[in-house]
């Protein structure tokens, strides 16, 4: 570990000449200067390719790799060639504070993860929204970004926002859970919501945490629309999140807060899907969330988690009851 470490920044692309500019921009111009950019071009259709050309020209810290495959593959292979100490994820479409990776290198001791907050905007312009990722009353004993956590002094575990792009990981601790999984892939292909399990997956096998509350990326709101199609891949990924828990002796501990995740995901999800394959989902969900019962969870804790009373009523009513009764209510 050095004082000057190389920080490699993996950046899928796809389309996004409108917004590619303004990434590439924010990551050439950071003032801490040992890093590289790892462009993962998923055959883009548009003039993102050129663009990346561009600043290849201007900066030989960017790095073009051309491929014709998913968003989660091409993070597979910015990790592959990735030669920094340390690992950061960028979506072209977003981008990020100019001191971003100064600050993390400011800090005393090196976490397997630093995590920092981000802001939603909108798709299209710049207009910042009044949303950030998670504040700071989410995180027990914390006195400065100096800190060092465990996931467990999270209260919030299961919160909506579940990114791997406003964090910065160590490369070996990647590494050490990659060569664990399948192929020796951190990304899952072919399931829209990998992203959900690498977030929890990390910071539960994670033995060092600090976190920033500033906000140090900016997150382009997306179109939720292109996951219309996809919605069904979430069941495989909350099985893998309950069998996580159980192997690593977190459920006991976890069992509510996932419980509410599930509902809560699955609500929203519902009104995101393609209409074609609403009803379809809703059945499945409600089939799967009757199981919730047999674990004989405490009514009273129940009783007081978030959306609880919508819980109650995917259970009551039908498809078309529900839809009707909660549609546009849900975020």
């Amino acid at each position: 570990m050095t004082n000057n470490p190389l920080i490699s920044v993996i950046v899928p692309v796809y389309n996004t000449e409108a917004f590619l500019d303004e990434c590439l921009n924010s990551l050439r111009f950071q003032t801490y200067k040992n890093l590289e950019f790892v462009c993962i071009n998923n055959a883009s259709s548009d003039c993102s390719y050129d663009i990346l050309k561009e600043y290849r020209e201007k900066d030989t810290r960017f790095i073009i790799i051309n491929t014709n495959k998913s968003d989660m593959s091409a993070r597979n292979t910015g990790l592959n060639l990735a030669r920094g100490e340390y690992i950061s994820f960028v979506d072209s479409s977003d981008r990020i504070s100019l001191n971003l990776y100064q600050k993390f290198v400011n800090l005393k001791t090196k976490p397997d993860i630093y995590i920092f907050n981000a802001c939603m905007y909108n798709k299209n312009s710049k207009h910042i929204l009044p949303s950030y990722f998670f504040s700071l009353n989410e995180w027990q004993n914390h006195e400065g970004e100096n800190t060092i956590h465990s996931f467990k002094e999270h209260i919030n575990l299961f919160n909506d926002y579940t990114t791997v792009v406003n964090k910065i990981y160590k490369t070996d601790f990647l590494k050490s859970i990659s060569k664990n999984l399948p192929n020796n892939k951190l990304f899952l292909e072919n399931n829209s919501f990998k992203e959900h399990y690498v977030n929890f997956l990390t910071m539960i096998l994670s033995k060092s945490i600090c976190v920033n509350t500033d906000p140090l990326y900016y997150y382009r709101i997306p179109h939720f629309q292109d996951l219309s199609s996809h919605v069904f891949d979430i069941f495989v990924i909350l099985d893998m999140l309950e069998i996580l828990l159980k192997n690593t002796n977190n459920y006991e501990t976890y069992k509510y807060a996932f419980f509410q995740y599930k509902y809560k995901i699955l609500t929203q999800l519902l009104f995101l899907a393609d209409k074609n394959l609403q009803e379809a989902f809703y059945i499945e969900m409600q089939k799967r969330l009757r199981k919730c019962q047999s674990e004989k969870l405490d009514q009273r804790v129940c009783e007081r988690l978030k959306l609880y009373g919508v819980y109650k009523n995917i259970l009551k009513l039908n498809f078309h009851d529900f839809f009707e009764k909660y549609n546009g209510k849900i975020i």
